[in-house]
């Protein structure tokens, strides 16, 4: 499997169907306690679909890349520069984004920071300041924890360091300093076109994400979905797939 050092950690990427040059890229990054094994078999979906290269890859501290011990302050905002990197390795100039949760708060930071990099963005579930729900989400997978029932998921998804993974990120999420975390002064200066998607029941956050969002980026769209919760990529993937590449597709050959 491709792996690459960011001249600071080593990083785990997979294609969802091999690289072509020729092909613009889609990136596709996971959520808080996710992994690439999280979108499952979207990336060769989202290659298929769209014709276009689908990297996805496991951030510092997740899956097959290298463990870390700990979150901490301005952390998503610290992947800005390990993303941009890691496009330069794989010869994309220009990068179609696919963010969920914390990747999609890292997908608006990094199209925020680099619109000449960016053609457009799709957010699920992202955050751009702290909630309660948010936190009270977290704490209710951190009593399953300590009651021994840590999700079989994590385990699923990052082997042996699922238990401390998720004690270190879950601790800096509820803490004094994250809770003061707030993107939404950076919105505005994201220029692609950006659909933020998120679940009707989402459990980790509320509408006023999305609207933080279609409030501030100009153009930006949005899709609520009915009944879903914070994941919309597995628990409508079908939906999910025809939205997101409907959403991309105008885009691709900018």
């Amino acid at each position: 499997m491709p792996e690459f050092h960011s001249g600071v950690y080593r990083l785990h990427y997979e294609w969802g169907d091999g690289f072509r040059p020729e092909r613009p890229t889609a990136v596709m990054l996971h959520d808080g306690l996710g992994a690439v094994g999280s979108w499952r078999g979207l990336p060769g979906r989202f290659a298929a679909a769209l014709g276009v290269n689908a990297l996805a890859y496991d951030r510092h501290g997740y899956g097959r890349s290298e463990p870390r011990d700990a979150f901490g302050d301005g952390f998503m905002e610290a992947e800005v520069p390990s993303l941009l990197a890691l496009a330069d390795h794989v010869g994309a100039r220009r990068v179609h984004l696919i963010g969920h949760s914390d990747g999609g708060s890292i997908a608006l930071l990094f199209a925020a920071w680099h619109p000449e990099r960016v053609g457009a963005v799709v957010t699920e579930a992202a955050h751009t300041f702290v909630e309660p729900k948010t936190q009270a989400g977290i704490r209710d997978l951190v009593a399953l924890q300590d009651a021994g029932r840590t999700p079989p998921w994590l385990h699923k998804l990052h082997g042996e360091r699922a238990e401390r993974l998720l004690r270190a990120w879950s601790d800096h999420w509820l803490s004094e300093v994250h809770g003061r975390w707030d993107i939404r002064a950076h919105l505005p200066a994201v220029r692609c076109p950006v659909l933020a998607i998120q679940g009707e029941a989402d459990e980790f956050g509320t509408p006023a994400q999305v609207d933080s969002i279609t409030d501030r980026v100009p153009g930006a769209k949005s899709w609520v979905v009915p009944g879903c919760g914070h994941t919309p990529h597995s628990q409508v993937e079908d939906a999910f797939l025809e939205r997101v590449a409907g959403f991309l597709r105008p885009y691709l050959g900018e």
